[in-house]
């Protein structure tokens, strides 16, 4: 029986007023704009011009605010209705540099539609592959997540853009004040007041960006340069995609360690929107699928870069207290016009490092946490202990020593280009090695009884 957690404010069926709901829905935007410097990288990489860029990072908006929407939703056979945006996927960026390097955008695009059809067919069946995905692997995967964000939040919270720099210590005021201004909202604020411990934090970041002088004057004048209206598209003849089939390979597996992403981020929805939690709803996860499946899908249809469910944004909605499906139509809603206004993107451009770092670190502790709780709701055996233990070591070993596997085939390249992705596939692998001979469920349950 699903029963709403008392430390929740909102819980997925509330309804929050409307200023309430905005406000919320415009704290997950900020986190869902940090992942737009990956399409830049994309489009820079492949030289074309700005204003192919621009449009190529408009679309990628308007699909990721589509895909929180639709995630959102709760009939029928689309969406897991929980609170879980999307945002431009850090999973897909190896692979879809690589074909933007061999064919440019329509090679790309064209790819990231055929992962997108992958994954909507994967969630047809997912239900019947549980074996695949037990729980003890879910959890894995949400740490997994939560440690690839510690590099990215760490660096920009101590203000290192290169190794070997030196910690800049006006950074690191800057986003100690922010990042326990949070906390501090979030431990000992009464009332609502809570739920904006974000918001409130960031803007007190910017002021304090903009008097230690990070965020400097051009930034300024950029925002006041910015037009307040412009469409997507421009500089865009028409849509192209192609398909080349040596690249199929890498993006399905590529697509199935996003869709694995998914399976944590929506499990630990499950799990923070109901006390009684006790296993994966697999009916709801394969809904979710979809829904995730159409928005990669649209974001290669439309001409951008393909989308994710974000595990920042989980662990936002943990951090806030606040889990209504609702905040998940406001935030895809005001994401999808924010593509159409330079101005108010600009604003979110334009983020200071110390004030996203300090973000990234705040919503990671509760996703470390989640992962750990996923991971020990399983009873643990020997068995279990090697599949995630090794995962977990190898996956560790990406990060640690990135040129590790500089040198496997081609073909396996994708499996080794993250630590998510290597920890997965080992964990899939290994869950189906090591539990050959393994004693049914309904065995040890009679085991049990023997003993008692």
């Amino acid at each position: 029986m699903i029963a709403k957690p008392e430390n929740l404010i909102y819980g997925v069926d509330d309804k929050p007023p409307f200023a309430v709901s905005f406000l919320l829905g415009l704290q997950h935007v900020f986190t869902m704009f940090s992942t737009l410097v990956l399409p830049v990288i994309i489009a820079r990489e492949i030289g074309v011009n700005f204003a192919v860029l621009q449009s190529f990072v408009c679309f990628s908006m308007i699909a990721a605010g589509t895909g929180t929407i639709i995630q959102g939703i709760k009939k029928g056979i689309i969406g897991s209705g929980y609170l879980c945006p999307n945002l431009c996927g850090p999973s897909y960026m190896s692979i879809s540099l690589q074909a933007a390097w061999l064919g440019g955008l329509p090679l790309m695009h064209g790819m990231t539609m055929l992962a997108g059809v992958f994954e909507c067919i994967l969630s047809r069946v997912v239900h019947k592959l549980k074996k695949l995905f037990p729980i003890e692997i879910s959890g894995l995967v949400v740490l997994m997540v939560a440690i690839l964000l510690i590099p990215l939040g760490s660096s920009k919270f101590v203000g290192i853009e290169y190794a070997g720099d030196a910690i800049n210590t006006k950074k690191l005021l800057i986003a100690s004040i922010t990042l326990f201004t949070m906390i501090g909202l979030n431990i000992w604020s009464k009332g609502k007041l809570k739920l904006y411990c974000v918001l409130i934090g960031m803007c007190l970041g910017y002021i304090l960006s903009y008097l230690f002088g990070v965020l400097s004057v051009s930034d300024l004048n950029t925002l006041a340069d910015a037009s307040w209206f412009a469409l997507p598209g421009k500089g865009v003849e028409h849509f192209k995609f192609a398909i080349d089939w040596t690249l199929v390979f890498p993006f399905l597996i590529v697509s199935l360690c996003a869709s694995l992403k998914t399976f944590g981020n929506l499990t630990t929805c499950q799990k923070i929107n109901n006390k009684n939690w006790k296993e994966t709803d697999m009916k709801n996860i394969g809904n979710g699928l979809f829904a995730d499946g159409i928005s990669v899908t649209l974001s290669g249809l439309l001409g951008g870069m393909a989308v994710d469910t974000s595990a920042s944004n989980v662990g936002l909605s943990v951090a806030t207290s606040a889990t209504s499906r609702r905040i998940a139509y406001y935030a895809g809603g005001i994401f999808i016009c924010l593509a159409f206004m330079p101005k108010f993107t600009t604003i979110f451009s334009i983020m200071p490092g110390p004030v996203m770092g300090a973000i990234v670190i705040f919503v990671t502790c509760f996703m470390v946490i989640s992962g750990i709780q996923i991971l020990v709701s399983s009873k643990m055996n020997v068995r279990k202990t090697f599949i995630i233990g090794i995962s977990f070591v190898f996956g560790l070993s990406a990060i640690i020593l990135p040129d590790l596997y500089s040198n496997v085939p081609s073909w396996l390249s994708p499996v080794f280009a993250s630590s998510l992705t290597l920890s997965t596939v080992l964990a899939i692998i290994l869950n189906q090695l090591f539990n050959i001979g393994a004693p049914k469920e309904s065995e040890l349950t009679k085991t049990s009884n023997v003993q008692k």
